[in-house]
Formats: C-alpha cells, sequence, structure tokens
C-alpha cells in the first residue's frame, strides 16, 4: 500500500488524472472480491492447520495395549525429553545426565512428572534413587493420572483443550488465568528413603492416605540407594512391589475413613495383598517426589528405566524382578 502511494505521490498531474478515471466501480468491486476470497483460503487453510495439530496432540494419549507380556513403553531419558512434563522453579522436573530428576525446594510439596500415553492394565516398575535432602521423604509412582475434563471442551479455543490432554501443568496454569475450574486426580505408591511404604489418592482436589506408611526392611535406606518400586494394575485390582517383593497394605474397613498402622498391627482395618478400586480407570502413569512437614525441604530425586509392559499372571518367578 505505501509503495503505491508513493508511486502515485511521485507520478505528474494528469497521470494522476488518468488513473483516477480507470478506477471504475467494476474494478474496485472485483478488487474486494479476491479479498474476500483470499481471505476465505487463509481461514480454511489456519483451520485445516488446527484440526490437524488438535489430532496430534489428542492422537498421542490413547490408550496402550499389548499382548500379556508385551512392552508397552520404556523411558531411559537419554531422549525423547519432549515425551514427559518438564519445567524449572522451586519444585522441577529436568533431565539430567539421562535421569529424569525432581527436585522439591518447599516443605510438604510435591514435584511431578507424567509420561504423554495412557494406559488401563499395565506392569510399571522404575529405578529410584533419592541424592539430596532428608532421609524422611517420599517418592515413588504416580498412575492412572486423569484431568477431569467436561463432556465436551470448555476452552476458548479447542487447541487448548488438546494442549491440556498433553500437558496437565500448562493446562491447569490456563485454567487458572481464565477462571476455570479443574482437578487432577490420580494414584501414587511412594517409599522413603528410611524404610517406609503407602499408598494415595488424590481426587477432586483432595488428597487421601489409603494405605498407611509402613516400615519395610525390603527398601533399601540412606541417600544414593537404589529400590525398584513397581505397580501392576489388572482391571480395577493395583498390586505393589519394592526390590522385587510384594507388598500388603494397611486398608481402612471403611472406605470413608485412612488407616492406622502402629506396633506391627493395622488398626481398624486389615492388611491386604492389593488395592480394589471401584472400577478400572485409564490414565497417564508418571514419577513423583515429595518432602514432608517434619523431613523438610531441599529433595532430590532421580528416576531411570522406567519400563511398561502388559502384565501377565504373577507367580513366584516375578518376586526376582
Amino acid at each position: 500500500m505505501l509503495k503505491s502511494q508513493y508511486a502515485v505521490r511521485d507520478a505528474p498531474a494528469d497521470t494522476v488524472s488518468e488513473a483516477n478515471n480507470h478506477s471504475s466501480p467494476s474494478s474496485q468491486s472485483r478488487l474486494k472480491s479476491l479479498r474476500v476470497l483470499a481471505l476465505l483460503i487463509c481461514l480454511v487453510a489456519a483451520l485445516i492447520a488446527a484440526n490437524l495439530v488438535y489430532a496430534a496432540l489428542t492422537g498421542r494419549s490413547r490408550e496402550l495395549t499389548g499382548r500379556a507380556g508385551e512392552l508397552l513403553y520404556a523411558a531411559a531419558f537419554s531422549g525423547f525429553a519432549d515425551e514427559w512434563d518438564l519445567y524449572v522453579g522451586q519444585q522441577s522436573a529436568q533431565i539430567v545426565d539421562e535421569q529424569l530428576e525432581l527436585s522439591v525446594d518447599a516443605p510438604q510439596t510435591a514435584a511431578w512428572s507424567a509420561a504423554r500415553p495412557q494406559f488401563a492394565d499395565f506392569d510399571l516398575r522404575v529405578q529410584a534413587v533419592a541424592r539430596a535432602g532428608p532421609l524422611d521423604n517420599a517418592f515413588g509412582l504416580v498412575f492412572h493420572l486423569q484431568n477431569d475434563e467436561p463432556a465436551a471442551c470448555d476452552m476458548p479455543a479447542v487447541l487448548l483443550c488438546g494442549l491440556e490432554d498433553l500437558l496437565p501443568l500448562a493446562g491447569a496454569a490456563i485454567r487458572q488465568a481464565l477462571g476455570l475450574q479443574g482437578s487432577t486426580d490420580y494414584f501414587a505408591f511412594l517409599v522413603s528413603s528410611d524404610g517406609y511404604y503407602s499408598l494415595w489418592r488424590a481426587e477432586a482436589n483432595r488428597t487421601k492416605l489409603l494405605s498407611a506408611w509402613i516400615a519395610s526392611d525390603d527398601i533399601r535406606q540412606g541417600l544414593g540407594a537404589t529400590n525398584t518400586i513397581r505397580v501392576i494394575a489388572t482391571g480395577s485390582r493395583y498390586q505393589f512391589y519394592v526390590n522385587g517383593v510384594p507388598h500388603d497394605l494397611c486398608l481402612a474397613d471403611d472406605p470413608g475413613s485412612s488407616s492406622t498402622y502402629a506396633a506391627g498391627e493395622c488398626i481398624d482395618g486389615s492388611m491386604r495383598d492389593s488395592y480394589l478400586a471401584e472400577a478400572g480407570a485409564v490414565g497417564r502413569l508418571g514419577l513423583i517426589a515429595q518432602s514432608t512437614a517434619s523431613g523438610g525441604s531441599g529433595l532430590v530425586v532421580r528416576f531411570d528405566n522406567l519400563l511398561v509392559f502388559s502384565p501377565t499372571a504373577i507367580d513366584e518367578r516375578e518376586t526376582r524382578l
């Protein structure tokens, strides 16, 4: 537009007059039609691109399944960092020395990271090492992680719904900025560097202790100790292992209350070899590190060699894994 103005301005007076005479209403109408057509073409192209991106975002979250014993997913953290939630700050999740490192610099706070794929039934295992911080800590596996999504997209743009499915942390930030309510639901199986384990459930922005902290001689204690943590989900049943050994849970008799474990006994509850949920779930799998009120901050945990198999029947040979 500026170039044409300068060209007309520099032209002789009679040339300008001639140009104005040739600018008929019909030519102006054709020019306007061409502009509208070009705008429509750009709009259609943008919509096609948006749908392709949205399909790619949501397609990556489909449930992974396979034959019994088949390897469904593996993460050695030496590549494919875009498949995990990574961030920096007081709580951080970063790839360090080809391992996923979670750090927590505040008391009674959690940092977690989840992979993109979703699973219903799974056999998940990972190696974990607490490298710094107090022995009174908590770290382990997050599973069947779900976002509380409405039946239809309630974001201003469908791409934001795809982004929320792909990156729950980013989606939570967007919802907070827009004043939209939502929650993240998950289970968490945790161990500590002083030799305890427990099972938790986060639902509708509330966290509940399903199985009280129980001491275990099978958990390797101290900073720098490597523990292999494993969870198996089959339908609505969950089983838990540490260093190849199955670990029973102290579950409350009243589902609405919490269990207590003291002096080697499960009080107001019973010891069970698995947790049975109300229904089977589908969700993402991830890793978590949690500082405690009594232990304090400064926790650093690294995870490596994460493997997800399609579950098989459990027998005595499984305990060697």
